[in-house]
């Protein structure tokens, strides 16, 4: 993995975290564990295209 994608990766994933965080203090469970849940599929998509050997744009 490259170390501009790394950052980028854990940039997106503080800021989903930030944003479930916020839906939790709200008393909005529903909202909060969405959030995380799209979060973890994002951080997932973005590590995997992350790697060298996806050349899912290319």
């Amino acid at each position: 993995m490259s170390a501009t994608g790394s950052m980028f990766i854990g940039i997106v994933g503080a800021l989903v975290f930030l944003i479930s965080v916020f839906a939790f203090s709200q008393r909005n469970w529903k909202g909060g564990l969405s959030w995380l849940a799209i979060g973890a599929g994002l951080i997932a998509l973005l590590t995997y295209m992350d790697k060298p050997s996806a050349n899912l744009l290319r």
